[in-house]
């Protein structure tokens, strides 16, 4: 089925929110900036809460709290996603809701324990390097209730909830942008670290790109670092010496080494879990941005906010929350400064693809826990 394109525009990522926000010290929320959202390719809609009954006449506010990962709440990462949905959230549902930003990672359990002792009823932790200490502190206090963003458990206590997403659907949707696009039949990925997730992303994007474009060759490159920009470059210049003309970048500051060493030789790019537009390429900013087609996200932002409701409204339920496109959990970043060159047809068949993944109509053919290729 073919969606009509203007009518499955929508507003995607706030490019950044104004907050200034003392270490390991509680903020109030700022209000969010005025001006215009960007659109996004494919339709987005506000997940639907679960049911419950009607709210008590004057209920006492519901206390939230939000602990970093060791950036800020306007730093373009998944904090600020979670941070959007929190704010949505504060504002529908008459939130008390403040915020930690923490300097290092041995502060994670005393931020978690300043909304503890304050009394707080819910407490949201951001990226995996807070999910043993988020568990750990869950066990600890089974009177207030967790959410880690981000974060598989294998076994969950009573009070907590990890948030994750289908990457390969993520990588699905990145690849049949890059099938579509690419001129020379290649194209590539630079990935840092095997890891499930990595792998998720990966081969969802190989079997995009083949969905798209039978002809079209996959170079794979996977690095042994998140963290090493130079690393990521080369892996892109070799690919692109290849003929790749479209680079997929998976992995941190790995794969944002990768995103700018392609778009500054003139090859496509597309970013990874947030909009790279506004965190690799500060905002259009940074040379290369007009090469960046756009970034296969996580909509924390729609998770957090999901959740957070059916707390507030009593059904709250602990375990694995897994978030995808059919519950607005994924999604394509806008083209930004590449609209131009996405056509209509190309965007029309992203967005009959994307219909299709949310249907269950079509199958990724990744597995979603190993990220293996059956």
């Amino acid at each position: 089925m073919i969606i009509n394109r203007l009518a499955l525009l929508t507003t995607l990522l706030v490019a950044s929110l104004a907050l200034s926000c003392c270490a390991s010290q509680q903020t109030a929320p700022t209000p969010v900036p005025s001006e215009p959202l960007p659109t996004s390719t494919v339709v987005l809609p506000t997940p639907a809460l679960a049911a419950a009954t009607a709210f008590p006449a004057d209920p006492p506010r519901y206390r939230v709290g939000l602990v970093t990962d060791g950036g800020t709440v306007d730093d373009g990462t998944l904090n600020q996603g979670v941070y959007q949905g929190l704010l949505r959230a504060a504002e529908e549902f008459n939130l008390d809701f403040n915020t930690i930003e923490t300097v290092q990672p041995s502060d994670f359990g005393t931020n978690i324990e300043t909304f503890v002792n304050a009394g707080y009823d819910l407490i949201v932790t951001v990226g995996p390097l807070l999910g043993e200490t988020t568990r750990a502190m869950a066990e600890t206090y089974p009177d207030v209730s967790f959410v880690a963003v981000d974060v598989g458990y294998e076994t969950f206590p009573d009070n907590l909830v990890g948030l994750t997403f289908r990457e390969d659907q993520m990588g699905f949707l990145a690849g049949a942008l890059a099938g579509l696009i690419s001129e020379r039949k290649t194209v590539g990925v630079v990935a840092g670290t095997d890891s499930p997730a990595t792998r998720r992303l990966r081969s969802g994007y190989e079997n995009g790109v083949r969905h798209v474009c039978q002809e079209c060759v996959v170079l794979t490159l996977t690095i042994d670092s998140l963290t090493d920009p130079a690393r990521g470059r080369t892996a892109a210049l070799s690919q692109i010496g290849e003929g790749a003309d479209v680079i997929f970048g998976v992995g941190g500051p790995t794969g944002s080494g990768a995103l700018l060493s392609a778009t500054q030789q003139g090859v496509w790019a597309i970013g990874v879990d947030q909009d790279a537009y506004f965190t690799t390429f500060e905002g259009g900013a940074a040379d290369g941005a007009g090469r960046l087609l756009s970034s296969a996200v996580k909509r924390v932002d729609n998770a957090v906010y999901s959740i957070v409701g059916d707390a507030v409204m009593g059904v709250y339920s602990p375990g694995a929350r897994l978030f995808d496109a059919s519950g607005a959990g994924v999604a394509l970043a806008p083209f930004h400064d590449a609209q131009s060159a996405v056509s209509d047809e190309i965007q029309d068949k992203l967005a009959e693809i994307f219909t299709m993944l949310a249907s269950g109509e079509l199958d990724t053919g990744v597995d979603s826990l190993s990220g293996d290729r059956p």
